[in-house]
């Protein structure tokens, strides 16, 4: 776990000093090292349940398979950008993307079974939180006419679809980290708070992205970047906190 936890921390220090280097930026390095980071981080976590004698079942291949979306999407963004040096919003790294967050909402579906909160509480709370949202891009929509700025409809629909997604992934984490707590599932709940954080983190990036790609506030989204970046981080922990638990290793300390 020390060696894993170092090799964590060493590839996403190299990660986050690729935001000086500015002339790579829109080759979406920083982004690709950690969702490729993550992606392993969740492989090694599949294998160690294996060997633990964890159920692993179609819920963690649902996360697996979602990170594996994102890394692709990673790489077809800087391949559009970078290389091909043409808009990558959007293209079929959006794909990539929503399928990868179709996948998650099916992970945390399947979570439910072991959490068994009523979905009418999750999806009241993600429609609550989703109106706030839509009343947001309502404003600037209609008020500040950016529809009139837009290349099509699919833009405006990736406008509203990435808050969503991650919203439902922030607000369902916070309710698993605390039906977790309630129940006391030897304390493994204590990693949805960074799943929570991780959708947050995203929930900040895709709207200035997005508005920032209708509006042209700046020419460059890299200090958006950032926060997928760190979000990716978050997940990482995340799952490093399962790779504990299945490997006993917090079991060994306590």
């Amino acid at each position: 776990m020390r060696n894993l936890i170092s090799i964590f921390i060493l590839i996403e220090s190299i990660s986050l000093l690729f935001f000086l280097a500015t002339s790579y930026l829109h080759y979406n390095i920083p982004t690709i090292l950690s969702s490729a980071t993550v992606t392993m981080l969740i492989f090694i976590y599949l294998l160690k349940s294996q060997s633990s004698k964890h159920n692993i079942g179609k819920i963690n291949f649902f996360l697996f398979s979602s990170l594996i979306c994102w890394f692709i999407a990673e790489l077809l963004y800087g391949y559009y950008d970078g290389i091909l040096q043409i808009d990558a919003y959007p293209s079929l790294a959006d794909f990539f993307y929503m399928l990868g967050s179709i996948s998650f909402v099916l992970f945390f579906y399947f979570s439910n079974k072991s959490y068994k909160i009523e979905l009418r509480i999750i999806i009241s709370g993600l429609i609550t939180f989703s109106l706030l949202i839509v009343y947001f891009l309502y404003l600037g929509l209609f008020v500040f006419e950016i529809y009139t700025l837009s290349k099509d409809a699919s833009t405006l629909i990736l406008l509203f679809s990435y808050p969503v997604f991650d919203a439902f992934i922030a607000l369902a984490s916070i309710a698993y980290f605390l039906r977790g707590k309630e129940i006391s599932l030897k304390k493994e709940y204590n990693f949805w708070i960074f799943f929570a954080f991780f959708g947050l983190l995203f929930f900040i990036a895709d709207v200035g992205f997005g508005f920032n790609d209708l509006l042209k506030i700046i020419d460059t989204n890299w200090y958006l970047d950032i926060f997928y970046n760190i979000g990716y981080i978050m997940l990482g922990i995340a799952i490093i906190i399962k790779i504990k638990y299945a490997t006993g290793t917090f079991v060994q300390t306590q």
